[in-house]
Parts: structure tokens; sequence; C-alpha cells
């Protein structure tokens, strides 16, 4: 990283600075673009801001770090998490995995060379956790508190486990193989492995 990756205070944007949307963008695809050329360690802000037609100042001013900046690369080719609602726990469990299977090609690659690093490297760690691995995870975790208020799901059953299956498989499988988690393996471990823990009765 360059030497200034893990600044997490220079740059601050002045109060009531006007931000452009179009800057932004072109910083993101350009980030993008170095990050598939280079590799997350060997890229630096220089050359994005180079890319990007910019300097190195507009970029700190909205992202603090070299961390912040790629992890918004990245989140920017995925798509929004939303709570799901669909009147059916399967259907609401499968959209929440869908997650996992959104983005092309490049969001695979660059999210699995992130995860990667961040088993090395603590504070990557955390900013993929909190800006990535969060979102998905809390969704999750709301739809299950919700069909366990609605009696779908056994109250006894380890839901903190259980929610953690899905998202440790697709960062497993992303890490190890470099590939997003496909319908069939979705289907396989909502209905073989999450669906019978969920509903599963002692007695």
């Amino acid at each position: 990283m360059d030497a200034m990756s893990h600044s997490t205070h220079e740059g601050a944007a002045p109060a009531g600075r006007p931000r452009d949307p179009a800057l932004e963008r072109a910083i993101l695809e350009a980030a993008v673009d170095v990050l598939m050329a280079q590799g997350l360690a060997k890229a630096t802000v220089e050359e994005v801001a180079r890319q990007a037609g910019t300097g190195k100042a507009a970029i700190y001013r909205r992202w603090p770090s070299k961390t912040a900046l790629v992890i918004a690369a990245i989140r920017a080719l995925h798509a929004d998490v939303s709570v799901p609602d669909t009147g059916s726990l399967r259907e609401d469990l499968v959209t929440c995995a869908l997650h996992y299977s959104s983005g092309d090609e490049r969001s695979t690659l660059l999210l699995a060379s992130l995860l990667g690093a961040a088993t090395h490297e603590p504070e990557l760690r955390k900013a993929a956790y909190e800006s990535i691995g969060r979102p998905p995870a809390l969704a999750l975790r709301s739809v299950l508190d919700r069909w366990i208020e609605r009696g779908e799901i056994d109250p006894d059953a380890p839901v903190d486990i259980i929610a953690g299956v899905l998202p440790s498989y697709a960062f497993r499988q992303m890490v190890a193989r470099r590939e997003k988690l496909d319908e069939a393996t979705i289907a396989a471990l909502i209905d073989h492995v999450l669906l019978p823990a969920l509903r599963h009765r002692r007695g």
C-alpha cells in the first residue's frame, strides 16, 4: 500500500463542500480498473487519481484511506442490501443468499482478493466486515427474527449459529475458489441445511 493508505483522518472535506457524483463514479471505476490490473497490494491512490483524471486530494476528501477506497469500489459493483419480505421463509432466505451471487466476474475476483488479504490485516478485516460482511448478515438475521415471531422457526433453534452458515460458506467459496454461490448451491444450502435446522423441534 502507499504511504497514506492507513491514514484515517487526513483529507476530510470542508463543511458544506458540494459533492460531484460524476467524479466519484470516475474514481470508483478507475479504482476497479487499477485493482484488476495491478492487484490489491500494488495498487496506489496515485494511479487511481491519474486514471480518474483528478488529484489525490480529491480522493482523500471522499475516502480517508486506500482501504476505504478499495472497499467502496468493490461495494459499488454489488447490489444494495435490503431485507426481503416475500411472505415465504424459503424465498426470503433465497433472496438473502442471492446477494452473495450478485456482481460480475470483476466483483468476484476483487472481493476474493480483499478477503484473502484481510485474513492477515486486522484493520482491513474490520473495515471489510463492517462495510461488506455486516449488512447482508444483518438482513439475514432480520429475516430470521421475523419468522421466529411468525412461528415458522423453532424459537429454540441456535439461530446465531445457523445465520452464520450462509455467509461463511459464501466467503469460503469466494476465497478458496474465487467463485460466487450459484443457484444450485444456494438451493441445497437452504433446503438441506438451513430450513431443516431452523424448523427442527427437540422431542
